[in-house]
């Protein structure tokens, strides 16, 4: 597992050059075994495909943005350790009681970061609510305590009157952020042999990635931590380089201190022994604070 990640954003061209990524020539290159995540955030930038191959065989997530500077796509593999029919006939053959408590286990989750993110800005009292639905989950989420929690949640952090449905620097921040997860997501369930479209409880047919959609669900407070860490504005291109750097930041995975990239992988490693019966949980992420994680 790589833990280097790199924020290209002029335009450069980018090759490989005796097993290291070379950005900028003249400067010396990443050696391609320790590169986590690239983000090329610049459409004049030019990245050979030889390159990207080499990238693809270290695992590398490779993040492409469009003229918005949005990321809209990412690198994915075909192949992999995995075999994908087997891994699809797991994911079909779950069983529905097995299918409802993965989902209350993530909507708890995502609630009990919600409430650890305000607790982190000193909003005690609607903590202890946000804690309170959490423990009040049940099998599916069917009395819908994820979207309960929403209206209290976003307007207790950022403000009352604040919706997740408006346009402004603070959802231009956290959509972008969520973008940069997702795709990290998106490629170690790939590299497992998921089938990204069929998720747990997202199911919209025009979404390829409905899997992703639900084990970034946990992950999501952990984002608004640090985007509301930020001066608030729309996400310009020195707001979006910090932005970038979520993907270091420090989380707790399974009682252990990892880069939330790392605790991306754990996750969906985690997820792929929950369909096969290894395991009955996920090592789901949770709020540490807002500290990078120093690798030793």
């Amino acid at each position: 597992m790589g833990y280097i990640n790199i924020f290209i954003g002029s335009e450069e061209t980018v090759r490989v050059k005796e097993g290291k990524l070379v950005v900028r020539e003249g400067r010396e290159g990443f050696p391609l075994e320790d590169i986590n995540c690239v983000m090329a955030d610049n459409l004049r930038i030019n990245v050979s495909l030889y390159a990207l191959n080499e990238l693809m065989k270290t695992g590398a997530t490779v993040i492409f943005c469009d003229e918005k500077h949005t990321p809209s796509a990412c690198l994915l593999p075909f192949g992999g350790y995995y075999r994908r029919l087997s891994v699809l006939e797991l994911q079909t053959a779950l069983p529905k009681p097995r299918k409802k408590r993965l989902w209350q286990a993530i909507v708890r989750c995502k609630l009990e970061g919600q409430a650890a993110c305000l607790h982190f800005y000193g909003k005690g009292e609607e903590a202890e609510k946000m804690e309170e639905l959490a423990a009040r989950v049940v099998s599916n989420d069917a009395d819908n305590r994820e979207a309960e929690g929403a209206r209290l949640y976003f307007p207790a952090l950022f403000g009352k009157g604040f919706t997740r449905g408006e346009e402004n620097g603070v959802n231009g921040m956290l959509n972008y952020a969520y973008a940069i997860v997702r795709s990290l997501i998106a490629r170690h369930l790939c590299a497992r042999g998921f089938e990204c479209a069929y998720g747990i409880f997202h199911k919209n047919q025009f979404n390829a990635f409905n899997l992703a959609d639900d084990i970034l669900e946990p992950f999501r407070p952990i984002v608004d931590c640090f985007a509301a860490s930020l001066p608030p504005g729309e996400p310009d291109p020195a707001r979006k380089r910090e932005l970038f750097r979520i993907v270091n930041l420090e989380v707790d995975s399974g009682g252990q201190a990892h880069s939330l990239s790392n605790a991306v992988e754990r996750t969906a490693e985690s997820l792929l022994a929950y369909y096969k019966g290894e395991r009955d949980d996920l090592v789901m992420p949770r709020l540490s604070g807002l500290r990078e994680h120093l690798y030793e």
